[in-house]
C-alpha cells in the first residue's frame, strides 16, 4: 500500500498540471450534470457535458502516456548503466581541428603515449597541431608527458621524426616544454606490430579529474599499416586506465626502451 502511495505521489508531482485540469474538468461536469437535471431540455448544456468527457478522457489517456514513457526512459537509463557504465565510445579518425581537440587536447596531469602516429594530423595542419600541443604543455594542470616510440620500421621513424617536428614548434612558442616531456623508442619493434595507446585525464575548473585512455582500432588489414586507423577507441574508466599503464611502464621500463639522444636538436 505504501509503495502504491509513492508511486502516485511520483505520478502526481510529474504531470501536477495535468492533475488540476482533471479535477477541475471532474468538478465542471459534476456541476453541469447537477444544473441539467432541472434543464433537461437545453441541447447546449448537453453539448458542453460531452465535451467535458472528451476533455477527461484526453486527460486520462495524456496520464497513462506519461506514466509509460516515464517507465521506458527509466528502463533505458538502467540498460545504457549495465551495458555502457565504464564510458567507452567509438570516435572516428579526425577530419577537422575540433575531433583532434576531443581525442588529443585537454589533458592534465600525467600523459603516456606509446607508438604514436602523426599521419591523420595531415587532415588538420600541423600548424593548428602545435596550437593544441601548446595549450596543452601551458597548462598548469599538465604536469609531464612519456613518449615511447617502435622504429625498426619506417612508420615508427616517419612518426618520431614528425612528433620532433611538432615539437620543435612547440618549442618556438612555449620553450618550457623541453622539461616536461620525456622520449623514447624501442629499436627492435615495429610500429605496424602494436596500436597507438594514449593514456592520460582531464580535469576541467574545480571538477574532478577524469581517465582518458584513446586506443587505435586496428583490424586483421591493418596490421602492416599504422595511423591509418578509421576509428578510435575512448575509454574513460579508472580500471582500465591503470591496467593498460601498467602495460606501458612495463614497456617503458624494459632495458631496449632507451632515451633519444639530441631529441631537441635541430
Amino acid at each position: 500500500m505504501a509503495s502504491k502511495l509513492r508511486h502516485l505521489q511520483r505520478l502526481i508531482l510529474s504531470d501536477i498540471h495535468l492533475w488540476i485540469a482533471l479535477v477541475a474538468a471532474a468538478v465542471f461536469i459534476v456541476l453541469e450534470i447537477l444544473r441539467m437535471v432541472d434543464r433537461l431540455g437545453e441541447p447546449l448544456m448537453i453539448g458542453l457535458s460531452v465535451v467535458m468527457i472528451c476533455i477527461i478522457m484526453l486527460v486520462v489517456d495524456r496520464l497513462r502516456e506519461g506514466d509509460q514513457t516515464r517507465a521506458n526512459t527509466e528502463r533505458l537509463r538502467r540498460l545504457e548503466q549495465s551495458t555502457f557504465g565504464t564510458g567507452i565510445a567509438l570516435r572516428p579518425r579526425p577530419g577537422k581541428s575540433a575531433d583532434y581537440e576531443y581525442l588529443w587536447g585537454g589533458y592534465t596531469g600525467n600523459y603516456h603515449v606509446y607508438n604514436p602516429s602523426y599521419k591523420p594530423d595531415k587532415e588538420i595542419g600541423e600548424t593548428e597541431i602545435v596550437k593544441i600541443f601548446v595549450r596543452r604543455y601551458q597548462n598548469p594542470l599538465f604536469v609531464k608527458a612519456e613518449y615511447l616510440f617502435l622504429t625498426s620500421d619506417h612508420h615508427g621513424l616517419d612518426a618520431l621524426e614528425t612528433f620532433r617536428r611538432l615539437m620543435a614548434g612547440v618549442k618556438q612558442v612555449y620553450p618550457g616544454v623541453v622539461s616536461r616531456i620525456e622520449v623514447r623508442q624501442i629499436k627492435e619493434k615495429a610500429a605496424c606490430s602494436a596500436p597507438e595507446i594514449y593514456l592520460g585525464e582531464r580535469q576541467y575548473l574545480d571538477e574532478a579529474a577524469e581517465p582518458m585512455c584513446v586506443l587505435e582500432l586496428k583490424g586483421p588489414t591493418s596490421s602492416q599499416q599504422h595511423g591509418v586507423s578509421r576509428y578510435y577507441f575512448v575509454i574513460r574508466d579508472t580500471a582500465a586506465k591503470e591496467y593498460l599503464l601498467d602495460q606501458f611502464k612495463q614497456a617503458w621500463n624494459d632495458e631496449s626502451a632507451r632515451e633519444i639522444e639530441g631529441f631537441w636538436d635541430s
